[in-house]
Order: C-alpha cells, then sequence, then structure tokens
C-alpha cells in the first residue's frame, strides 16, 4: 500500500448505504474531515482519490473483489474495506463489529465499537490515528469463521425475534412489547452470566422439546428447532467429561 497521506487530509468514502452514513456520522462527531463519492454522483472515481488519506470501500461485499481489481492502486493512499469475511491484499480488512440500524447512534456508542482487523495489515492506529474505538487483530484465514459466528449471532437470531414478534400478534392476538422484558433479560443473561441458558434446553426436557416441534409442524421454523435442538446435544456431548 502507498504511504498514509497527513492527518489533515479526508478520507475518501466509497458508497452511499447505511455503513457509510454511520461512518460520515461518526467522523463528523470526531471532527474527522472525509468527503463522498457514490456512483450516483456520476463523477470519476479517480477524480476524487487524489489528496485523499485514505479510502474506504463501503459497498455490498460481493462487489468489493471486482471494484479493488478495478480500481485499487498500490502506488496510492491505502484502501479499506469493512466486510467482515473477505481477504484480499489489495486492501485492509477493518470490521465494525456492530449492528447499524436506520437511525444514527450516539457519539460514546461509535467510540465503543470495536473494530476487528488483519494480523499483519497496516495497523489500525496507523489508518484512524483519531479514533480511540478498541481494535483487535485475527489471522486473515480465520476470517470466514470470525463473520460467520457473527451472522449467527446477530442476524440468525434477529429472524428468531422476528419471527415471534409476528406470531405473537398475527396468530396469538398479543401485542409485540409483552416480549420486550425477555429479550431485554435475554441479552442481559448473555452478557452477565456465565451460565445464561434457560428453559427446556438447559433442562433437558425432552417433552417439552417434542410437543414444541410438534406445534411447529408445517412451520419454516420447525427445522431451525429441530437443528438447534441437535446441535445443543452436540455440544453437550462433546463438552462431557
Amino acid at each position: 500500500m502507498g504511504q498514509v497521506p497527513s492527518e489533515d487530509a479526508p478520507y475518501l468514502l466509497v458508497g452511499d448505504g447505511r455503513l457509510s452514513r454511520h461512518l460520515r456520522h461518526y467522523f463528523d462527531l470526531e471532527g474527522i474531515r472525509w468527503r463522498l463519492w457514490a456512483r450516483a454522483t456520476r463523477r470519476p472515481l479517480e477524480g476524487a482519490l487524489g489528496g485523499a488519506r485514505a479510502v474506504l470501500l463501503l459497498i455490498a461485499d460481493d462487489a468489493l473483489e471486482g471494484f479493488l481489481a478495478r480500481h485499487a492502486d498500490p502506488a496510492g493512499p491505502p484502501w479499506i474495506h469493512c466486510s467482515g469475511s473477505l481477504v484480499t491484499p489489495l486492501a485492509a480488512g477493518v470490521h465494525p463489529l456492530m449492528s447499524f440500524g436506520d437511525e444514527l447512534y450516539e457519539h460514546d456508542r461509535y467510540r465503543r465499537i470495536p473494530f476487528v482487523c488483519d494480523r499483519g495489515a497496516t495497523p489500525f492506529a496507523e489508518l484512524f490515528p483519531r479514533l480511540s474505538n478498541p481494535h483487535f487483530e485475527i489471522e486473515p484465514a480465520e476470517r470466514p469463521l470470525y463473520h460467520a459466528l457473527c451472522a449467527m449471532a446477530g442476524n440468525f437470531t434477529t429472524l428468531l425475534w422476528q419471527r415471534a414478534f409476528a406470531a405473537f400478534e398475527v396468530r396469538l392476538g398479543l401485542p409485540r412489547a409483552v416480549l420486550h422484558p425477555y429479550l431485554e433479560q435475554v441479552a442481559s443473561n448473555l452478557v452477565r452470566s456465565a451460565s445464561p441458558l434457560t428453559g427446556p434446553l438447559a433442562r433437558g426436557d425432552h417433552r417439552t422439546l417434542e410437543r414444541h416441534l410438534a406445534a411447529l409442524e408445517g412451520d419454516p421454523f420447525h427445522a431451525v428447532y429441530s437443528s438447534f435442538v441437535a446441535a445443543h446435544r452436540a455440544i453437550a456431548r462433546k463438552e462431557a467429561p
């Protein structure tokens, strides 16, 4: 990668999606200069690269490698991608371990976002000297596993909660808000307890599990429930003395 320009040089953010919007807001809160390039501007990317401190490539994961192959110049400013799973010699991987919603966050929440970087690549502190975020390094080969675990923990649980909210309202006639205290406690248990799992899986209530599976017959989540039971049992066998 090329040399990092002066600290006062602006970052060039490529892409105007949700992550780009959050990072621009965070940079504004930190007083960090940036400029934006997106296809909708209809301006050549090459004209926007001059004087950039670094290029943050914030586009869909599937488009990253092709875009880098067409535009990344080792003699120019460093290129950074924020994909959790991609490994490429053309850009440093700096993944923000956070879920980015529609609404912008308060300053402190941005400052607490951990960034997971490629071991052996340009250090986080060199790429972002004005950010105090916690940052960690993993072997590049471990990135796909790292991101798979993130997706399971965050995205898959979101699908489960969305299914519960919808079924409570439509099938059971209960307000979705009735689940909020339960959701809050589940999250608290995960953060604070060494043994957060509760319910029939934790207790080994096999008959309850069978009734649950029978109630879910024909539901797309029947297979999900069954696979979770199988996974939990496999882990228990593996951990048994």
